[in-house]
């Protein structure tokens, strides 16, 4: 037995174990992706805030999310409203701050062409092929999808499988799938599957619209459907909403200006919101339970220096065990 192996293979294993010590996988696209065992911390940026936005506020994220484009009926993505978007900014940042950067293709207003590419399975395809030129095109890491709502089961089926037919198309790519979803939708288990994440938005319920004990009761609502713990991930919010008038809504940055709260209270003038008290207590409720992160809607209604709740969230993750 020859005891001396050439050189070239034992630099090319030297590289191969220095890349799984690394936590890069052969097929990975993300830039400088965190350890898959990290405690994510994911921030949406609406379009609306993209140009005024301290991007320092990226060192706080595992991952930044661009919301949103918009899924015509016809099958394209259509990503008009993201024109103001600095995405050369944005990579800048994204790169300094070794972050993963995901665009969102829905949300409240902008998920009525959903039903119909979700039905269709030459619009799914036509879908997930134009999901993919937009990832590539503008250097981004993965999708995430947030159609409120599927009206009905069949939405729901339909549903999973447009997600199943994104990770067929995403999978040679190395790009990420994430679902963003209220507790009470019935997504199939095969959509489930087909994700890396499952972001629950654990807000927006009636009354006290985002307490600890609701939080909780969100994330066993998934776990009892059998998502893994490690997949989801817990929406929090910035902002606050009148008890009574729910769309009447302040920014924290608008609360801590005009009420400067202590730190534990989290209800003022009938607007509850939640405050850096409760968010330590969110974090330390998903890192005990195992789940894979938590999800801020949205980066701009933080408020700025001492006052930031992204600060408090990130120093949470931080000083846990």
């Amino acid at each position: 037995m020859n005891c001396h192996r050439p050189a070239m293979h034992v630099l090319i294993e030297l590289i191969l174990t220095l890349l799984v010590a690394q936590g890069i996988g052969l097929t990975a696209r993300a830039e400088d992706a965190p350890a898959q065992a990290e405690f994510q911390v994911i921030g949406y940026l609406p379009d609306y805030r993209a140009a005024e936005l301290d991007l320092n506020a990226l060192s706080h994220l595992t991952d930044l999310i661009v919301f949103s484009a918009e899924p015509s009926a016809n099958g394209e993505l259509d990503q008009s409203r993201l024109k103001s978007v600095p995405w050369d900014r944005l990579r800048g940042a994204k790169t300094r701050h070794r972050v993963r950067m995901i665009l969102c293709a829905g949300g409240w207003d902008r998920s009525a062409g959903f039903a119909a590419i979700a039905a269709d399975p030459v619009k799914r395809k036509r879908f997930a092929q134009s999901a993919v030129r937009a990832c590539l095109d503008q250097r981004l890491d993965g999708l995430d999808l947030d159609w409120e709502h599927p009206a009905d089961a069949t939405q729901q089926q339909n549903y999973a499988r447009l997600l199943a037919d994104l990770r067929e198309a995403f999978q040679p790519h190395g790009l990420m799938l994430s679902v963003t979803l209220a507790a009470w939708q019935q997504l199939p288990d095969s959509g489930f599957a087909a994700v890396d994440r499952v972001q629950v938005m654990a807000y927006d319920h009636s009354g006290r619209h985002s307490t600890l004990e609701g939080a909780k009761a969100d994330v066993q609502s998934l776990l009892d459907r059998n998502v893994p713990a490690p997949k989801i991930i817990l929406g929090l919010p910035f902002y606050g909403r009148h008890l009574k008038q729910p769309d009447q809504t302040l920014t924290w940055s608008e609360i801590a200006a005009r009420y400067r709260p202590a730190s534990g209270v989290d209800e003022v003038d009938q607007i509850y919101f939640n405050g850096p008290e409760t968010l330590r207590r969110k974090v330390s409720f998903a890192r005990q339970s195992g789940l894979g992160g938590v999800m801020v809607w949205e980066l701009g209604q933080d408020a700025p220096g001492g006052q930031s709740l992204l600060r408090v969230i990130r120093q949470s993750v931080d000083h846990q065990p």
